[in-house]
């Protein structure tokens, strides 16, 4: 209703202001609009997308060109919920904004919502796709929520990006300390599994190691009929050390 008001008073008002415009006002602002239009968000995606489709065949998948692809792969009406961490802004530069509840995304320093959050968000959407894209360390924070998901029989797709470790973490440490000794920050031996975690829980799951996979296997699980649990395995920006 908010949307229709205000999309409605913006019709009425624009040529009412073009009519107020001095000349010179008007071509001020048609060289403010030229010199957008060479660097608003559209143009900047497409720059971006030509570069890191570069990395389209790199193993493990670079977490960017993951975004990409989950960007690409999304029905016109999904919700993204999102608490991929380090990878959020990499999804934000290629995420477009549809409407005001296309996209719930993390909002504070605290982790652990998104996979619970994305059961709420299916109730309160019914009819709408939901794909949730969370990081593995924030995935292990409720992970019991998929029970919830699979019991509700909800349409979400939950798309976990493995790591292997807490990269967040590892990179605040280089960037505001120079460190590069990470204690209790890696999340293998054992690794989680899980591909076999969410089907333990009830939901049908596959892992994903090849980029070219990523496209195909997420329009499938968004296709389907319930939740559905993808696991990317992505390089962890470190090495990837065993």
């Amino acid at each position: 209703m908010i949307e229709q008001f205000a999309r409605r008073l913006l019709t009425a008002k624009s040529p009412v202001l073009q009519s107020l415009r001095s000349p010179e006002r008007a071509a001020e602002a048609a060289r403010r609009l030229s010199l957008l239009a060479q660097d608003n968000w559209t143009t900047r995606r497409t720059r971006l997308a030509q570069e890191i489709r570069r990395d389209a065949a790199r193993r493990p998948i670079d977490p960017s060109y993951l975004m990409y692809a989950v960007s690409e792969a999304l029905p016109q009406d999904a919700v993204v919920v999102e608490e991929a961490v380090s990878a959020t802004s990499a999804l934000l530069s290629f995420l477009p904004y549809r409407d005001r509840r296309s996209f719930l995304g993390l909002a504070s320093g605290g982790i652990g919502f998104a996979i619970a959050g994305a059961v709420g968000a299916s109730l309160a959407l019914p009819g709408r796709p939901i794909v949730a894209v969370i990081g593995d360390g924030s995935a292990m924070y409720s992970i019991q929520a998929l029970w919830t998901a699979a019991h509700l029989e909800l349409p979400i797709t939950y798309a976990i990006i493995n790591n292997r470790s807490y990269r967040i973490l590892k990179e605040r440490m280089v960037s505001m300390r120079g460190a590069r000794q990470f204690t209790g920050m890696d999340l293998h031996h054992p690794e989680i599994d899980f591909t076999g975690l969410a089907q333990s829980l009830g939901v049908k799951a596959s892992r994903v190691t090849d980029p070219r996979d990523i496209g195909p296997a997420l329009r499938q699980a968004i296709g389907s009929e319930g939740p559905r649990l993808l696991e990317f395995v992505v390089a962890d920006g470190f090495g990837d050390a065993a």
